[in-house]
C-alpha cells in the first residue's frame, strides 16, 4: 500500500497543509501574548514608549519594534492602549491600561480588519489580579465558518495570502478591508437570522461587498458600491 509518506512532495495536498496553516496562526498568534499568571506586573511604560517614538508625544503614534511588529499607542482621559500587529499574525493584539497606575487592565485579540474579538481576553483589577477570562472563540463553535474559514475564503478570492503574509493588515486607518460578525438573532419576537460575516474591501471605484452565511457557507451578496465623488 502506498503511504502519505511515500507520495512526492509535489503531490501532498496543499489545501490541508493551508489549512493547518491557517489554524497554527489564528490560535497561535493571539496564544503567544497570552498572559498564564493569576496575577500580572506588567505597566505601561512612558519612558519606553517615548524613546521607541523618538518624542515626548505619543498619543497616536505608531512605530516598529525589531521585530516588524507594527505598535500604535493611544491616550485618552481614563486608560492608555498599545495596539500591535505582528508579522504573519492576521490578528490585532491589544493591551489597556488605568490610567491612575499605568496597570494592566485588559488585554485581548482582534480578528484582522475588525472589532471581532478573537481568542482570549483577560481583564485584571487595578492591583494586577485576575478577574474575568472570557473565551471569545465560543460565539463561533457552532458556525460552519469561523474566523480560520474566512481568511480561506479570503486566500481564494486571491486578495491575501497566508503563506507569504501578503493582505495582511499593516496600518491602524484607512485600511483595506472592513470586517464585520453578527451572530444568530435569537430573538424569540423577531425572524431567526443565521450568523454571518461581512467583508468590505476597499476599491479605487468604491467598494467590493461580501456577506457570507457563517453556519451554511453561502455566499449570500457579492456586490459593488460606486462612490460619486
Amino acid at each position: 500500500m502506498l503511504m502519505y509518506k511515500d507520495l512526492p512532495k509535489y503531490q501532498i495536498d496543499m489545501r490541508r497543509i493551508v489549512t493547518y496553516l491557517v489554524v497554527f496562526i489564528i490560535s497561535l498568534s493571539c496564544a503567544a501574548q497570552k498572559i498564564k499568571m493569576m496575577k500580572t506586573n506588567d505597566r505601561f511604560d512612558y519612558e519606553y514608549y517615548k524613546k521607541k517614538i523618538g518624542k515626548d508625544k505619543i498619543d497616536n503614534q505608531v512605530y516598529k519594534e525589531s521585530d516588524s511588529t507594527l505598535v500604535q499607542i493611544l491616550i485618552s482621559h481614563d486608560e492608555n492602549s498599545v495596539y500591535m500587529i505582528k508579522p504573519m499574525s492576521f490578528v490585532m493584539y491589544i493591551r489597556n491600561y488605568y490610567k491612575h497606575n499605568n496597570r494592566l487592565k485588559r488585554e485581548g485579540c482582534f480578528f484582522l480588519y475588525s472589532s471581532v474579538r478573537v481568542g482570549t481576553w483577560r481583564e485584571y483589577d487595578d492591583k494586577g489580579n485576575l478577574i474575568k477570562v472570557i473565551d471569545e472563540d465560543a460565539k463561533f463553535k457552532h458556525l460552519a465558518m469561523r474566523p480560520k474559514d474566512v481568511l480561506m475564503w479570503m486566500q481564494r478570492q486571491g486578495w491575501i495570502n497566508l503563506s507569504t503574509g501578503e493582505g495582511q493588515q499593516t496600518t491602524f486607518s484607512n485600511t483595506t478591508f472592513d470586517i464585520y460578525f453578527i451572530p444568530r438573532n435569537k430573538h424569540k419576537n423577531k425572524e431567526n437570522t443565521h450568523a454571518k460575516w461581512f467583508i468590505k474591501k476597499s476599491e479605487t471605484y468604491g467598494t467590493e461587498d461580501v456577506v457570507l452565511d457563517a453556519e451554511t457557507r453561502e455566499l449570500i451578496h457579492h456586490g459593488k458600491t460606486f462612490s460619486i465623488e
